[in-house]
Parts: C-alpha cells; structure tokens; sequence
C-alpha cells in the first residue's frame, strides 16, 4: 500500500482506511461520537452479569495506551467449551474463497483433494449462544468503551482457524494470512478483543506484537503499506518491545491492533482464535 494507493481508497469511499491510521483523526473522531453517541446509541450489553468480574477497567485501559495490550479476560471453563464444540463442527471458508469445509476435513494442513489452507473463518459466529455472549459482554464492552472515548457503535466477531501446514510463506501471504508486521485500520477508531481457544506454544502460531508501536509511528510508516519489514520495525521500535503471546485455551486480551502485530505461522498444531473488532 502506497500513498496514490490510499488516494485511491479515499476517492472510492474508504476514507476510514486513509484516514483511521492517524492519531489525530482517531482522537477527533472519539470526540464527535461521544457528542452524538445519545442519539444513536451504540451496541447493547447483554443482560447477564459479566464473565470477567476481577477486570479493572482503569488498570485495562491505561495498560493498553501504555503497552497496546491488557490481559485478564480469561474465559470461564464453560464458555470455552461451548464456543469450541461450536467451531469444531461448523461451516469454515478460506478468505475470498467458496469452498466451504469443516475442520475434521483439514489433515495436515489440506483437503482430501489435495488443495492447501491456511485459516478457516466460520461463517456468521453470533449463531453461537456464547460467541455473542462474549462479544456483548458488560464489561468487554465498557472497557472497550472507555478506551474508544465513546460507547462502542459497532462490533464484528470472527472464530477462525490458523491450520498447521508446510505451505511456503509466499502462499500463506498469498492467501491472506497475515504472517507479517503491520497494523489494523478497521474504522476511524478501534480496538480488538483476542481470546485463544485453543493451548498455544511457538509451534501453535502464537500472535506477536509490538508494545507501544500505536503510536509513535513516523510519517513515512503512516503514508507507506500498513505492512513493514521485520528490520524496519524492529530498529524503529526495538527488539526488547517484542511480545509473543504463548498462552493456554482461554486466555483473553484487549489490544490496540494500530500496533504492529503479526500472526506467526502454526507448523504443529492448528490454532483456534476468536476475535472481535470493536469500533
């Protein structure tokens, strides 16, 4: 992505995407929506108590402008087991792609036809009780809230698996997984909830992050591709600010996904992730 690149997105209409990179905008536009937000209100919490009572919503929101990460929403034993069950026997697709299939068709990263995956996003995941559940939980959604500067508008949730393969880089990139550092431009402000649904070590693609890369980014990082080079980033902001989030099934986390973060590649077991975009 280049800068006529993001001329054109803008004169197409996706001004979000040329303009939700910048702090200033993002914090402009928390502002004009905290002016509107009781007129059009925002997303509904669910009317059951919170599945994450010992979060502090002051330490979660200062600990992501800080770091872009906060951890602690850790899903209950039940929760996680419902929403697994659920992913294990539905409907997947690869991204831009029809072929519909289930997880128990993937061995070793492929279809019996031979064809190669490497993620499978499942169609429609509120069909699930306690996917939306979750997503419309009270205090995801007020820390989500406070960090926005605004009650949350709107929500997008994705399960997904990362499959286990021996696929080259090149096809993985190819087919839109995400194995390099960028950062998100989902909306003109945003924030993502993370939760593992599977255990996750090196060899399980854990998600690695840059802490603190939301801000401070330099011009030429703002108007270039929202991707960068491992050498580019790392000399920006430094080796030491590397995260990689190895974690058992469960573990839950809110990021500022304007950081730089990728997804390493599973090589040894597939990887189930539930994600919710926030904005």
């Amino acid at each position: 992505m280049n800068v006529a690149t993001i001329a054109h997105r803008l004169f197409a209409g996706d001004l979000y995407y040329a303009l939700g990179r910048f702090e200033t905008v993002r914090r402009g536009y928390s502002y004009l929506c905290a002016l509107v937000q009781d007129k059009y209100g925002g997303v509904a919490p669910a009317g059951h108590p919170t599945l994450f009572p010992r979060v502090s919503i002051d330490d979660a929101v200062a600990e992501i402008r800080r770091d872009s990460v906060s951890f602690g929403f850790d899903l209950p034993p039940d929760v996680l087991a419902e929403i697994q069950e659920f992913a294990n026997t539905a409907e997947c697709r690869e991204r831009g792609r029809e072929q519909t299939f289930r997880r128990g068709d993937v061995v070793n990263g492929r279809l019996a036809d031979g064809t190669p995956l490497v993620h499978g996003l499942i169609d429609d995941p509120l069909r699930c009780d306690a996917v939306r559940r979750v997503a419309e939980d009270p205090m995801l959604l007020e820390a989500s809230s406070r960090f926005l500067g605004y009650r949350v508008r709107r929500m997008l949730p994705r399960v997904f698996w990362s499959f286990a393969s021996g696929v080259s880089d090149d096809e993985r990139r190819r087919r839109g997984q995400t194995i390099d550092w960028h950062f998100d431009v989902h909306d003109y402000n945003f924030i993502s909830a993370c939760f593992y649904l599977s255990d996750v070590d090196q060899g399980a693609g854990p998600h690695a992050l840059l802490c603190g890369s939301h801000t401070g980014k330099p011009a030429r990082m703002l108007l270039g591709s929202a991707n960068a080079r491992e050498e580019e980033v790392l000399a920006r902001f430094g080796r030491d600010r590397v995260m990689v989030i190895e974690a058992p099934a469960g573990t839950g986390f809110l990021e500022d996904t304007s950081c730089y973060h990728k997804a390493i590649a599973p090589t040894e077991r597939d990887r189930l992730m539930f994600q919710i975009w926030y904005s």
